[in-house]
């Protein structure tokens, strides 16, 4: 066996199996490039079927500010909100409306970025004080979720200490919450004409983080969060149809309120804020998948 193992065939069989792999390399490199210099090989990322894509602005203004808080928002339709839902909104502090057609001239401006990176998410949140000529005056944010899956807005910086006033049923409320943001929990439901059914809960997240234990589909999972007051009365939802907006705001003449907290920002000098949610767009097709309604409890469907 030893010298076969050293004989001319054999060394003749290695030297074939050493060079043919090289020989198929070379001739899988002759293949004409398909590639078009100066784009990328990888294929564009492909939104989910049930995903829907949203683009958020925050911009600030002076507070009380009459070309905002008149001019600008006759020509934002608040008539798509139900009657009692605008009073319960409006006795809170809160202001609601849709834009669907031609953004305002007004809306245009405030809208228009500055050369300041806008903040990543995380960035001032963390304290209520915050330098507001450091800031940019308009920050973007895009958001992707899925249909009928919880997210949240964050509204607010942290308050140290935060006393706010409520008005639910003609009773004024008054409660003091530390460590607290205002947050809206976020779901949206695509429909079949293409158009979108955007849900927004208000709530207020306080104190420290606890565990608790949260039903799931019938099971039971220890979560982690912070208490958390949630305002049921103030749901809204509106349908949107792409490159609509909805656009949130607080009323100056409701200081204390829920909404003020919101949609204010600084000490001394306050400034108010908006926010405009605009409707970019969906993957999903439900010709055969008729819509089903949302709960905003956090505590089903998650």
């Amino acid at each position: 066996m030893g010298g076969i193992a050293g004989s001319p065939l054999k060394k003749r069989l290695l030297t074939l199996g050493f060079f043919l792999p090289l020989a198929m390399l070379a001739l899988a490199g002759c293949e004409p490039a398909q590639l078009t210099k100066g784009k990328s090989p990888l294929m564009p990322a492909v939104m989910s079927p049930d995903s829907v894509a949203l683009d958020m602005f925050f911009i600030r203004f002076p507070f009380g500010d009459p070309t905002v808080n008149e001019k600008l928002w006759e020509q934002i339709d608040e008539q798509q909100l139900p009657p009692d839902l605008r009073e319960r909104l409006t006795r809170n502090g809160f202001r609601v409306g849709i834009i669907s057609g031609q953004i305002p001239s007004e809306l245009s401006k405030l809208m228009t970025l500055t050369d300041k990176p806008a903040p990543q998410e995380g960035e001032s949140q963390g304290s209520h004080v915050t330098n507001l000529e450091a800031e940019p005056r308009v920050t973007q944010r895009h958001l992707q979720v899925r249909a009928g899956k919880r997210a949240e807005i964050l509204a607010s910086s942290i308050y140290p200490e935060l006393p706010v006033l409520t008005c639910k049923q003609g009773q004024i409320s008054g409660q003091t919450y530390y460590q607290a943001q205002g947050i809206f929990a976020a779901r949206s439901l695509p429909q079949p004409d293409g158009r979108i059914r955007l849900e927004l809960l208000p709530e207020l997240h306080h104190g420290p983080p606890r565990q608790r234990w949260v039903g799931n589909q019938g099971m039971l999972r220890l979560d982690t969060g912070r208490p958390k007051e949630v305002y049921d009365d103030l749901a809204m939802s509106a349908d949107m149809a792409p490159g609509a907006m909805l656009v949130l705001s607080s009323l100056p003449n409701r200081p204390g309120s829920l909404g003020h907290h919101f949609f204010t920002q600084g000490e001394g000098q306050i400034e108010q804020k908006l926010l405009v949610i605009r409707f970019s767009q969906t993957q999903h097709d439900g010709l055969f998948n008729p819509p089903e309604p949302l709960k905003l409890d956090d505590e089903q469907g998650q």
